[in-house]
């Protein structure tokens, strides 16, 4: 195995291939000790200065040391403009199969202490081979005991942000301990590989690391539910075409199709971007608050039956709960729809992909509108449990995906995935165009030449109905990673 480390003592540094990670807290007022930290930089390689450089030195050891045969270098390097950190070499099947190098993450003899942080996050590029990150803390006292969690790899920069629930124990049955973490690593493992990664950014995350950092009068109004002062807004009169997005993560709230002139003293739309709103009892007892579905951040109110439009609504918005992007910046995105069984599963590996930019379970393919989840378990509706993926096509394509699909869940069975049964949990590409069909039709040709018998069908895409809000980024509420879906290289 080939594994980027972080040392753990020097008498076990043989053991796997590691690229070690020297941490450094550098949000304001954070540190170790278990204290809340926003965003902790683990290592960016020197990323204000010409010559890469990490930011303590970093030791590199092959399994040669066991009379082991893995051969490999890591080097500091300045690669499409970013500067990181390379590791290349040639992982063997015979002996001790690794090459690695690796730091303490021990500070004053004291542990690494991770209990307030949710996670492991990477900036990493690769030659598409699955890695695997793993973690020792104060149980994993024998070198081959570890934690590990696995990612794959593409020929783009991508962003992996591994949950420290998605670490499993290897050689050890006590669960993980967050609060005593002596080292971690990079590794390529399981299989006879060239390795070849780079690394340009390491951090441990919070779940508040996923949002934009809101100023105290923003916190106010989209956090504590206040109100701007009427005509102040910076949105208020404004009519540029193009999108507004929620200030505090950045999901598509609006089209400015939608807004309209009310005079209120607010922005006011007649309609939202479907899914992106969500509408809530206000403590008042009286009004409607609407906020982001994705984050909950504060909008405003929703009300009905004033007659400025058509449509008889009018939202009723925060300018400081929004940003706008011009029709000029937005993206060119295309939506795929994948159905392959529980959709808990489809929607977690989806949206983890890089250039996916949404993920939402749903059901396509019946007869009957509005279904609920109750009527699509009968088997009755004709639906099946599907995925709607919509992604960034600069940044990823819709034969990645394709491939990403075939490989997360077994397309030899039919109507049935694992212990589900039933046609809901059929596998099932519904294509939005002929390209679409196209790429699909060869994939299956591949996997058909290459042995497999294949049951997954393909039809034109329909209506798509989103599933209830419980079934939405299922895994990543619970902390879990699925079951049912795991994957598995094949192309």
């Amino acid at each position: 195995m080939l594994i980027v480390r972080l040392k753990i003592m020097k008498t076990f540094l043989c053991l796997v291939l590691l690229v070690g990670f020297v941490f450094v807290a550098v949000a304001a007022g954070s540190g170790y000790g278990g204290k809340k930290v926003a965003d902790l930089l683990i290592d960016d390689f020197g990323v204000a200065s010409k010559n890469p450089k990490p930011l303590k030195e970093w030791e590199f050891v092959t399994d040669k040391v066991m009379k082991g045969t893995s051969t490999g270098k890591m080097e500091m390097v300045s690669h499409e403009g970013r500067n990181c950190l390379r590791m290349t070499g040639d992982v063997t099947l015979k002996k001790g199969v690794f090459i690695k190098s690796g730091i303490d993450m021990k500070v004053k003899k004291k542990y690494f202490d991770a209990a307030d942080l949710d996670g492991v996050l990477l900036k990493v590029k690769g030659n598409g081979k699955e890695y695997a990150v793993h973690i020792y803390t104060k149980n994993t006292w024998l070198p081959w005991q570890r934690y590990q969690a696995k990612f794959k790899t593409t020929k783009k920069w991508q962003v992996v942000k591994i949950p420290f629930s998605s670490f499993k124990p290897l050689k050890l049955k006590k669960a993980l301990d967050k609060s005593k973490i002596k080292s971690m690593d990079i590794a390529a493992v399981g299989e006879k590989m060239k390795a070849d990664i780079y690394v340009d950014e390491v951090k441990m995350y919070d779940k508040e690391s996923n949002y934009n950092k809101l100023t105290d009068k923003e916190k106010w109004v989209i956090l504590k539910k206040g109100t701007e002062a009427p005509f102040t807004g910076k949105y208020d009169d404004h009519y540029k075409k193009g999108i507004y997005t929620c200030r505090q993560c950045g999901a598509k709230l609006y089209e400015s199709s939608s807004k309209f002139k009310s005079s209120c003293g607010w922005p006011s739309f007649d309609d939202e971007i479907e899914g992106a709103v969500k509408h809530l009892p206000d403590a008042d007892g009286m009004r409607t608050e609407i906020v982001c579905a994705n984050c909950e951040g504060h909008l405003g109110h929703v009300f009905l039956g004033e007659k400025y439009t058509a449509k008889n609504t009018r939202h009723c918005v925060n300018s400081i709960s929004m940003e706008f992007v011009p029709a000029e910046n937005k993206t060119n995105l295309q939506t795929a729809i994948f159905a392959s069984g529980c959709f808990w599963g489809v929607e977690y590996y989806f949206s983890k992909f890089d250039g996916v930019v949404s993920a939402a379970a749903g059901y396509t393919g019946g007869k009957v509108k509005n279904p609920t989840y109750e009527q699509v378990c009968t088997g009755k509706t004709g639906h099946a449990e599907a995925v709607r993926v919509v992604f960034d096509p600069s940044k990823t394509t819709y034969l990645d995906l394709a491939k990403l699909y075939f490989e997360t869940h077994d397309f030899t069975q039919l109507n049935r995935q694992g212990p589900d049964i039933g046609t809901q949990y059929r596998s099932e590409i519904f294509y939005t165009d002929d390209g679409q069909k196209q790429v699909a039709e060869k994939l299956i040709k591949q996997l058909k030449a290459k042995g497999y018998d294949v049951k997954t069908a393909l039809n034109k895409a329909g209506k798509f109905y989103e599933a209830e809000d419980y079934h939405q980024d299922y895994f990543q509420k619970k902390g879990k990673t699925p079951t049912c879906h795991i994957y598995k290289k094949i192309f």
